[in-house]
């Protein structure tokens, strides 16, 4: 697999801070090959290396102060072919900053936020998010904002069990208390779905983060909405946001 994560409005110096040979081979990491280079210009970081017993990861980081895009990259250690053909991949990358690109062109899905208060607020490190009149919620962080993803399926995973992955994540960023409510299997445009919600306090504010998954045999997209006001009713604009899924 490869991956890449752009991150527009990203800085490349502070976010590759703790990128370094050193800092992965006391997280545990095996360290074939650590590179400073440059992709087009820009500074850059390289590293091959392996983190558990059976694959081999290439990651690149380059930017500047405006933008910092990673590309993961993996195989399994014994396919030493793929390997090269991650290498070859990676030596093949162009980036113009200027170049502006419709964030949905190669998206797996289509949604419609026509009849929504949640409009497309931003695209960043492969997530949509969306946000009360597409305003910066910032200024309100408290206002119901949801992120849409794209993630791979196969045979190993199941809804529930990615669900409960993004839930026991909610906890480990301070979310306590919980409880989940509103479990259900059904059909969103005849894809597959599986919803759930999770109440709890959150910094000392009642929050619902709702969680739904919407997949067919190999592709997934994973909505996630939190509200920490009129939570009610902002769960029911979620769940009308999320019924306009469809996958390509």
């Amino acid at each position: 697999m490869i991956n890449i994560y752009d991150l527009d409005g990203g800085n490349f110096y502070t976010n590759t801070r703790d990128f370094s040979k050193q800092g992965f081979e006391q997280r545990g990491a095996t360290v074939f090959d650590f590179q400073e280079i440059k992709i087009n210009g820009y500074p850059a970081k390289y590293i091959q290396m392996q983190g558990d017993p059976g694959t081999k990861a290439y990651s690149i980081v380059f930017g500047d102060t405006s933008f910092s895009t990673m590309i993961m990259a993996g195989c399994p250690v014994s396919d030493a072919t793929t390997g090269k053909e991650i290498i070859q991949s990676l030596n093949t990358i162009w980036y113009d900053k200027n170049l502006k690109i419709d964030p949905f062109e190669t998206a797996n899905f289509t949604i419609n936020d026509k009849d929504s208060k949640l409009k497309f607020f931003k695209y960043a490190a492969n997530v949509y998010m969306y946000s009360v009149g597409g305003i910066d919620p910032k200024d309100n962080p408290d206002l119901p904002a949801m992120m849409i993803f794209q993630i791979p399926m196969d045979n190993s995973m199941t809804q529930k069990k990615v669900v409960d992955m993004i839930m026991s994540k909610a906890q480990e960023y301070g979310l306590t208390n919980t409880v989940t409510k509103n479990v259900s299997s059904e059909k969103i445009n005849n894809n597959d779905a599986f919803q759930a919600e999770m109440y709890g306090d959150l910094k000392g504010k009642q929050t619902v983060i709702y969680n739904c998954i919407i997949s067919n045999m190999n592709k997934a997209i994973v909505v996630q909405g939190i509200a920490k006001v009129g939570l009610d009713e902002s769960v029911a604009e979620f769940k009308k946001l999320a019924s306009t899924v469809n996958i390509k």
